[in-house]
């Protein structure tokens, strides 16, 4: 009997892999936007488009979640692990959309920091999923999970800074109201990205 149920509570790690992976392509998609600064718009409709491929993934995982009766971890902690990874990737797309929108001409220093942070920190998300699989590599997840907290507060610290200047040295009314809303997408991200290693957290002391 526990041969025919593993495969049933390994096809979530599976799927939550491919979550990983979606987050993982689109944060280097978006930090190709705001370094290399071409075709905006096919670059936020490329991010559209994993936003949605992320959507079906995390849809797919519910939909097992509903059908399954042994799942690798509490039901509830899947539920939310996979709302707040979609989370990620909703806000990565929104900021890519009002760069578009708010026909920005060229993006700071400071959010060019904070999309390289967001790439970081869904590397080592995918990192600690993966680790996920076996609690026998909890020091490893437990790395992975500090790292991003660690590129958090780097993202905290950069989202202040850039905040403090736009009042020292304001300028137009207008941009600094999109940059002000910006910045603020972007440290929501990386914050997104902190409420997953907090879950992640929560898991693996309960599996412990």
């Amino acid at each position: 009997m526990r041969f025919r149920l593993l495969p049933r509570e390994m096809k979530f790690f599976d799927m939550f892999d491919e979550v990983s992976a979606i987050l993982t392509r689109a944060s280097g998609k978006f930090v190709a936007m705001v370094t290399e600064w071409d075709r905006l718009s096919e670059r936020s409709y490329e991010l559209r488009q994993e936003e949605h491929a992320c959507d079906e993934a995390v849809g797919r995982i519910i939909k097992a979640l509903d059908r399954s009766f042994i799942t690798p971890f509490d039901r509830e902690d899947i539920h939310t692990l996979a709302a707040l990874l979609d989370d990620i990737l909703d806000n990565m797309e929104e900021t890519a959309h009002r760069f578009v929108v708010f026909r920005i001409q060229q993006p700071t220093p400071e959010a060019v920091v904070m999309a390289r942070i967001t790439q970081d920190c869904c590397t080592h998300l995918a990192g600690a999923l993966q680790s996920l699989r076996s609690l026998k590599n909890v020091e490893e997840i437990q790395t992975h999970l500090k790292e991003i907290t660690r590129l958090e507060n780097e993202a905290d610290k950069v989202y202040r800074d850039s905040d403090s200047a736009l009042f020292a040295n304001p300028p137009d009314i207008l941009l600094l109201i999109k940059w002000r809303e910006l910045y603020g997408w972007l440290e929501e991200t990386v914050d997104a990205c902190k409420d997953v290693a907090m879950i992640i957290s929560e898991i693996v002391i309960k599996g412990s």
